[in-house]
């Protein structure tokens, strides 16, 4: 190691907690990390002492990009788990940097103790260890998102991954060709044979949500299909008895239908998105 930037990694260490509290107080306060304001100050003092003793591990590393993932991804649980937005989270590292840099100048260090040059040097170090951290933060921050959408959504993603095409496709379209049959039957024997409109079409409401998850916007075809099946065998075997209940039932079957068939979409969507963004 160079004896200047051994200088500089003295200093650095020699004066964390004092740089580290004068990052404390501009980011607590700063418009642009407004999450930080609520946390307690010995905290964010302490993380920001663990970025500047950074510098010597990073330094003493035969690989510093390896070096700098224990602060990173320590860095990014503990700002995910305070629900502490990723700008901010970045921007507070922004703020790490130009507080060192504040810091020096201020005491006139690298004025005196280093010659122009080493100065230079000293600046390209520090924008190289900013780099590594900022790039390993967003992308275990990002994991940590999508771990969590996982999470929340999973019973829900494990019904829609399935393709629609295929085998599994095959399946699925089987199954809906037998739950519409057997709605079919239902229909049939309630209306025609029991003469009666009792609320048997709740069972219609099975069909109806797995086709929305399956197929998304889709899927509405099966509630249409369902309301004109109820609508279509009261006209022909319930004439006596009134109309309004089965309508009624009918408008229901479409209106769930679309609000799952347009969530699930959005659902997908997001899903999407996350895979474009998000490479693990």
């Amino acid at each position: 190691m160079q004896a200047y930037a051994a200088k500089l990694i003295d200093l650095i260490e020699l004066k964390a907690e004092n740089i580290a509290k004068q990052w404390a107080t501009d980011v607590m306060k700063h418009n642009r990390t407004p999450s930080y304001s609520s946390l307690q100050q010995d905290k964010v003092i302490e993380r920001g002492v663990e970025f500047y003793r950074l510098f010597r591990k990073m330094s003493l590393a035969d690989v510093p990009y390896e070096a700098a993932k224990n602060f990173s991804w320590k860095y990014a649980k503990e700002c995910h788990r305070e629900k502490i937005p990723l700008q901010e989270a970045i921007y507070a590292l922004i703020l790490l940097r130009r507080n060192l840099w504040l810091y020096a100048e201020f005491q006139g260090v690298f004025v005196t103790a280093l010659e122009l040059h080493q100065a230079v040097e000293s600046l390209n170090r520090t924008i190289l260890m900013y780099d590594y951290v900022s790039y390993q933060v967003i992308e275990k921050y990002q994991e940590l998102i999508n771990e969590e959408v996982d999470k929340k959504l999973g019973p829900v993603k494990m019904m829609m991954n399935n393709p629609v095409v295929g085998i599994k496709g095959i399946y699925k379209s089987g199954l809906m060709g037998i739950l519409l049959l057997g709605a079919c039957i239902l229909t049939y024997y309630y209306h025609a044979t029991l003469g009666t409109g009792v609320i048997f079409t709740h069972l219609f409401y099975i069909p109806i949500i797995l086709a929305s998850v399956w197929w998304g916007k889709k899927g509405i075809l099966v509630a249409v299909f369902l309301a004109g099946l109820i609508l279509a065998s009261h006209a022909l075997f319930l004439k006596a008895v009134p109309f309004l209940d089965d309508i009624i039932r009918a408008l229901m079957f479409v209106v769930l239908g679309s609000v799952m068939g347009l969530l699930m979409d959005g659902i997908k969507r997001m899903e999407d998105l996350y895979k474009a963004t998000i490479k693990i």
